[in-house]
């Protein structure tokens, strides 16, 4: 019985780790997205390159 409870907490743990990692990717690529849409706007407000 014990080694099936090291198994199963072996793989919960794993799992967390990895949500994690998910969590963290999704988060960063929210955060450029972002920024990319406050320089895209600074862009077009000032008339720059293809959005003039």
């Amino acid at each position: 019985m014990t080694t099936i409870g090291r198994a199963m907490n072996s793989i919960e743990t794993k799992s967390r780790t990895a949500s994690r990692g998910v969590r963290i990717a999704i988060a960063f690529g929210m955060v450029a997205a972002g920024y990319g849409a406050i320089v895209a706007e600074a862009l077009r407000a000032g008339g720059v390159g293809v959005f003039a």
